[in-house]
């Protein structure tokens, strides 16, 4: 009798880990949420921190970059918002991806393929195909979820494709339901930031500009949210401050706060940055971070 309990209690443990694998799955192979079937929901869950997983965290998982796996490891730790690239597709869709140098991804630009080509080229380390924005729009949609997807508006050559990127992606976003569950970064391109800005008064998704101009740039394009590079265009290593967009009645986010090793030349890592942004958290409209688990922890 004893025995049999032993390997009941055994089972039922087995069985709760594997639901609770399936909740927080990280390997991008299992369906959305862990059911295909759950509905979506238009509203994300409180959230109690304004932690940003640049690209999801991968480098942290070691899952590869912009793909479901690491959106899904940013949901499990409950942040704030996963980061993750945007491209438009010759197909008029959007891709999740990052692009290389010569902005391609599997060795094509986006704009020239449709979403079935790029796919066709390969997939991610993981056994992934290359996600659109309705896969990650799918994938946050759900109920409980607080992550949001802040999505970087990536500039191409030409720019005007970075314009369609953000047009269309808002149409998607629209269709699916999912303003909330969304929020836009956008390049320093001028002409790419007034279709962001344009955009964000028609669809009301927040939009923060990526630019090392003051406060009252912003503003005379419409915004009201500065994203700006710690390690570049805020003070001690640019011309930008905290205090100043404060001061100017706007929202300001920084990227990228790493911990000691970060490869990331948009980050800052020594004790003392990392000290001064932990220290002016409640200032900040969020922070962006590849090492979330590890940013939270310092909070």
């Amino acid at each position: 009798m004893r025995f049999s309990r032993i390997i009941l209690l055994s089972a039922a443990a087995m069985l709760s880990f594997a639901a609770c694998q399936e909740r927080i799955d990280v390997t991008g192979k299992t369906p959305h949420g862990g059911d295909p079937d759950q509905p979506t929901v238009t509203e994300p869950a409180p959230c109690s921190n304004k932690v940003v997983a640049h690209r999801g965290g991968s480098s942290e998982i070691g899952a590869p970059d912009n793909s479901i796996a690491s959106l899904k490891y940013a949901m499990s730790l409950k942040l704030y918002a996963s980061e993750c690239d945007i491209y438009w597709t010759k197909d008029n869709d959007i891709i999740i991806a990052h692009a290389d140098g010569n902005y391609m991804v599997n060795g094509v630009h986006p704009w020239e393929a449709t979403v079935t080509e790029i796919r066709k080229k390969g997939t991610l380390k993981n056994g992934e195909q290359i996600p659109t924005l309705e896969d990650f729009l799918k994938t946050v949609m759900v109920e409980g979820n607080c992550t949001k997807l802040c999505l970087d508006i990536k500039i191409t050559e030409p720019s005007d494709y970075a314009s369609k990127e953000v047009m269309r992606a808002c149409e998607i976003i629209k269709a699916k339901g999912g303003k909330k569950f969304c929020e836009f970064i956008c390049t320093s391109n001028s002409s790419v930031a007034n279709t962001a800005s344009q955009c964000q008064a028609a669809y009301g998704i927040p939009v923060g500009w990526m630019s090392k101009e003051g406060p009252s740039t912003h503003k005379a394009k419409g915004f009201t949210w500065a994203n700006l590079s710690a390690a570049s265009y805020m003070i001690p290593y640019g011309p930008r401050s905290i205090d100043e967009f404060v001061k100017a009645g706007m929202e300001i986010s920084v990227f990228n706060v790493d911990k000691e090793g970060s490869t990331d030349g948009n980050a800052v890592t020594s004790a003392s940055d990392v000290k001064y942004y932990v220290d002016n958290y409640d200032k900040l409209r969020c922070i962006c971070t590849n090492y979330p688990n590890w940013l939270l922890k310092q909070l």
